[in-house]
């Protein structure tokens, strides 16, 4: 049986009844729910006009400056990291028990994380190269294929975490409070280099903030293992709050009496970013953020419970990557398709009209989503690869990926000052970072779907997938 035809075949009753009863649904509803926020923020911040008769695409950002503060809603990748701190402390517990070695738990996180941004590549470079030959201007198409790839950024953030996993998690295990400090205290001292003008410096802040983030996962999951012993995160919904009220708090000191921006992704022209090199903003969010969702653990727990409500999240979670990586491709079908045929009314300006379309224009990109999930989703599914790699191929590869996907997100995948307009050096780099890795090579066991919410082999659990032994939580 194919994977798509097995997963046709589950019903919401047969997912919940082989979900183990010890499985954390919350932490996969807030993974979950976490993409799907940040894409409908990406749809929203697309502003697509006509100008003169041509397309102009800006960020809602440099449009109207009271949206800035819209970021603190949509960038929820601190929910993410936190998540997957959870989700990769269980995992690691289960493969360190069988023994797996650093080599391959670097694979087997490399082969889920990057195999789906495969066919986003390969769809793309020629596509930008036959649209330059169909006259389309070779700048807008660079635009575009920037647009398509610029998601993959946090996978290179997320590889270089998990990659380190193996430390991260015995560096919790000896002080678990004292690893986390060690974090945040790195980041404080990179975060305060990086405003002097230290050169360079703060982009290793994609370490120390993403993996601050990462290590307070950690301690959810202690929290789930052993209920019995009391932990530094809160166990009440009024503690909660006032860690959410305390983070929150300080990001408004951060951003009206500091020098911080309020907004937290990047603008266009501004003089400084919150998160490219990710600032200690950034932590700041991520204690709102995740003080809100313990808060609303209980009821949200609850809510899982149904069937329906659960099969939902389990077979929709289970294409998270390719809904993440193809959301911006959709975008830019929708856009090409409808404006310039006139079946999308052209605006000139953000004015009430373009809000008032909002929620039709998120309508049409889910639509053009849907249709083009079940094509790719099947990358999903990893498998294994035939042979292992030393700890040193592994070691580069994960080098060499990290960077190719980082100069792929900041130049795109068309380069017009190129003859062939194909981005040579940032894509050998990464096909031989994914090739060292066992990335392009094929699976020595066919695609399946993983028993719902049970146990996967160490190779097939996703990055953000607690899936392991229940007895190990």
């Amino acid at each position: 049986m194919t994977s798509a035809a097995a997963a046709a075949r589950l019903t919401a009753a047969d997912i919940d009844a082989a979900t183990p009863a010890g499985r954390n649904r919350y932490a996969d509803a807030l993974r979950l729910a976490s993409i799907l926020v940040v894409v409908y923020g990406h749809w929203l911040l697309a502003v697509i006009t006509v100008q003169d008769g041509q397309l102009e695409a800006v960020n809602l950002l440099t449009v109207q400056d009271w949206t800035h503060w819209l970021t603190w809603i949509f960038q929820v990748m601190p929910v993410f990291f936190f998540v997957g701190g959870y989700a990769n402390a269980a995992a690691y517990r289960s493969a360190r028990a069988k023994g797996v070695s650093w080599a391959d738990w670097v694979r087997g996180r490399a082969r889920r994380l990057l195999r789906p941004i495969l066919p986003v590549v390969v769809l793309w470079i020629p596509v930008g190269g036959a649209l330059v030959l169909l006259g389309v201007d070779a700048d807008l198409v660079q635009f575009a294929t920037q647009v398509a790839i610029v998601p993959v950024w946090f996978l290179a953030a997320y590889l270089v975490v998990c990659t380190a996993v193996p430390l991260t998690y015995q560096a919790h295990e000896r002080s678990r409070l004292g690893a986390l400090a060690g974090f945040v205290l790195l980041a404080l001292l990179v975060d305060r280099l990086h405003l002097l003008g230290v050169p360079a410096i703060g982009w290793s802040n994609f370490l120390w903030i993403w993996g601050a983030i990462h290590q307070a996962g950690y301690l959810w999951h202690d929290a789930d293992r052993t209920p019995q012993r009391a932990g530094p995160l809160p166990r009440t919904a009024a503690g909660s709050l006032a860690v959410a009220a305390a983070g929150y708090g300080l990001l408004l000191v951060l951003t009206q009496v500091g020098e911080y921006p309020v907004s937290m992704v990047g603008v266009d022209g501004a003089t400084r970013s919150n998160n490219s090199p990710p600032s200690i903003a950034l932590l700041a969010l991520a204690a709102g953020q995740v003080g809100l969702a313990l808060a609303l653990r209980g009821p949200a727990t609850r809510l899982l419970q149904r069937p329906r409500v659960w099969g939902t999240v389990v077979m929709t979670g289970s294409l998270t990557m390719t809904v993440y990586l193809w959301h911006m491709t959709a975008m830019i079908a929708v856009a090409a398709a409808l404006i310039p045929t006139g079946l999308w009314p052209a605006r000139e300006t953000v004015d009430a009209t373009w809000w008032l379309t909002r929620p039709l224009w998120w309508a049409a990109c889910t639509v053009a989503l849907a249709a083009i999930v079940p094509v790719f989703g099947r990358f999903e599914r990893a498998g294994a690869p035939r042979t292992r790699p030393s700890a040193i191929r592994a070691g580069a590869g994960a080098v060499l990926a990290t960077a190719g996907i980082g100069l792929l997100v900041f130049g795109g995948l068309h380069v017009p000052s190129t003859a062939t307009g194909v981005p040579w050096i940032p894509l050998g780099m990464l096909v031989l970072g994914l090739g060292w890795l066992g990335v392009l090579r094929k699976p020595a066991r066919p695609d399946h779907v993983p028993p719902p919410g049970g146990a996967a082999e160490p190779d097939e659990v996703a990055p953000m997938d607690a899936e392991v032994d229940p007895g190990d939580r």
